[in-house]
């Protein structure tokens, strides 16, 4: 196990960093790329837009270079943006769609040949529960994220009998900088929500499960209903 290679797109903050450290504890060797190099990092980064196939490529070559093999790929990146949609401007959509679903598919495209020359690998796609049902105000947020639902779906289906694995982790409401900056909540609203650790610990045990073990679509719930509380002006 300690020889294998991970991978994590958006890596440098949020539910990216908690993974990014549990695996790091696992002895795993670690490539995060990101636009910003995470503080104290002790592994492999590649700065890279991810909304550029040309340096979502760049990264792939650089830990294949460094490391001869990858076999898991993680995509954590992501925006979010509350705003009916009469208040969502043309750029904003496509800057949604770009960082959420887009630069999703880069990864999958580029990285998919690799696994199935070697016959296994794990990918797994950071998706939501807004990628599951659509919420109010949150029309592009949903778009993007039902659009790496539907992605994960049909790569499932593509995939099989290659070796290689993926998945859809949709959690509900994770306590981030990213969600903390569209919604007020209390100390203690902040506890019942899900918070970035046990979304990571969730991705580990999948990327450590048997290789005869395949789950497509895994749905994170919380008690807490994010929708009643109050949107930051």
């Amino acid at each position: 196990m300690e020889n294998r290679t991970v991978i994590v797109f958006g890596g440098s903050g949020g539910i990216g960093a908690a993974i990014c450290d549990l695996i790091s504890k696992l002895g795993l060797n670690l490539v995060i790329v990101d636009l910003k190099e995470p503080a104290g990092c002790d592994c492999e980064f590649v700065g890279a837009d991810l909304t550029k196939e040309s340096e979502v490529k760049h990264a792939i070559m650089y830990a294949l270079e460094k490391f001869q093999t990858i076999d898991v790929a993680i995509n954590c990146q992501g925006i979010y943006q509350i705003d009916p949609i009469e208040k969502t401007s043309n750029a904003d959509f496509d800057q949604m769609l770009d960082v959420n679903l887009k630069s999703v598919f880069y990864v999958c495209k580029n990285i998919i040949p690799v696994m199935k020359w070697r016959r296994g690998g794990y990918i797994v796609n950071i998706a939501s529960m807004s990628g599951l049902r659509g919420k109010k105000g949150q029309s592009a947020y949903c778009a993007s994220k039902f659009g790496v639902v539907g992605l994960t779906e049909a790569l499932y289906e593509e995939l099989k009998g290659t070796g290689v694995r993926i998945s859809a982790v949709c959690p509900t409401s994770v306590n981030t900088k990213m969600l903390s900056r569209q919604i007020k909540m209390t100390e203690a609203e902040e506890k019942k929500i899900l918070q970035a650790e046990d979304v990571a610990s969730i991705v580990v045990e999948l990327i450590n499960s048997n290789p005869r073990v395949y789950r497509k679509i895994i749905p994170i719930e919380i008690e807490i209903d994010i929708d009643k509380l109050e949107k930051k002006k």
